[in-house]
């Protein structure tokens, strides 16, 4: 098939699109390379994943609703996945608009697009972000007492319920993922594992938010690339205009003091951290209810955390790395 990315040059974006490669099929992808994190470092990991299966990411911005139409038109793909978007939930208040400009704006561009050039598969990235505080747990995908409580999980609801309005009567099936926590090498460096193991490794500075006691339903960058190749092979068999959104997380939640412990057993280094107060953006606790996506694809994220943190601090202790992780962490926006 041919398979057009957004957010190639990403964390999600450039392990699915070297899946898919190695599956046989033809990818092509765009990034804007945004200085949310260091551009230096979407270059590092499209070297190393990318370029040996020779794809070279087109330098494009969502945003730009000209330019999206134009490149879906010339490449004719059988599948679209939307994978590009403003991450993280602590951007301060006068920053939101590059939520909505990316996440809102860029997102209902490329699904215009999509719809309008009548590509038959539509997926993209959602959030365990949408579920909040307010719902049951495990988080189940039929739940409706959805409440976000940070700005970036509302603008990934708002991607839950745009979707359907546009798909219906149209040539295209659409498939939400809502993804849980993804980790491992060549993750995001603003996320909380990446800098325990970049402080544990090269001594970058680590800011620990609250008590620890946040739980997290970790799932590893392998299973999570594994899950979306099933599931774009399964929504295969879905008719036009069906939409529906799927839990990518495998049901263990662990706190943030059990990955500290976890980072600094298997590393053999204390993590030293500042200690700050919980931010308000960040849910208590999430857990993904596992069945919908085995009664899909026949099976769930299983990879324990403990194995996943294992790889990822032995990326991170190759020398190209660990030289250049303290600026990467300090990059973040």
């Amino acid at each position: 098939m041919q398979i057009l990315i957004t957010g190639i040059a990403g964390f999600i974006g450039s392990y699915t699109a070297k899946k898919l490669v190695e599956a046989g099929h033809s990818v092509q992808g765009i990034d804007n390379f945004s200085n949310y994190y260091s551009a230096k470092y979407k270059k590092a990991r499209v070297k190393d994943i990318l370029n040996p299966l020779q794809i070279d990411p087109i330098d494009l911005n969502i945003e730009d609703s000209l330019k999206v139409d134009k490149l879906i038109k010339k490449v004719k793909p059988d599948v679209v996945i939307n994978l590009a978007a403003q991450a993280g939930v602590r951007l301060p208040m006068e920053e939101t608009d590059k939520y909505v400009n990316s996440n809102l704006v860029g997102f209902s561009n490329v699904l215009r697009s999509t719809v309008s050039n009548k590509v038959p598969y539509f997926l993209y990235a959602s959030s365990s972000s949408v579920y909040g505080d307010k719902a049951a747990i495990p988080y189940i995908e039929s739940e409706q007492n959805l409440h976000p409580t940070s700005f970036y999980g509302a603008t990934k609801l708002a991607n839950e319920l745009l979707t359907p309005t546009l798909i219906q009567n149209s040539s295209t099936a659409a498939r939400g993922l809502r993804f849980f926590t993804v980790y491992g090498p060549w993750g995001r460096p603003d996320m909380a594992y990446f800098r325990m193991i970049a402080n544990v490794v090269s001594g970058a500075e680590f800011n620990f938010f609250g008590d620890g006691s946040v739980e997290r339903d970790f799932t590893f960058i392998d299973d999570a690339v594994n899950s979306v190749m099933a599931l774009t092979t399964e929504l295969q068999k879905r008719k036009p205009g069906y939409s529906d959104v799927v839990n990518l997380g495998g049901g263990r939640p662990l706190s943030m003091n059990y990955l500290l412990q976890t980072v600094s057993s298997i590393s053999k280094n204390e993590v030293k951290f500042n200690r700050l107060n919980s931010n308000s953006n960040d849910a208590k606790k999430t857990m993904s209810d596992s069945k919908y996506i085995e009664s899909l694809i026949g099976s769930k994220p299983n990879t324990k955390l403990e194995d996943g943190i294992a790889k990822t601090i032995e990326w991170a202790m190759r020398e190209n790395i660990s030289s250049n992780l303290n600026n990467w962490v300090k990059s973040v926006q």
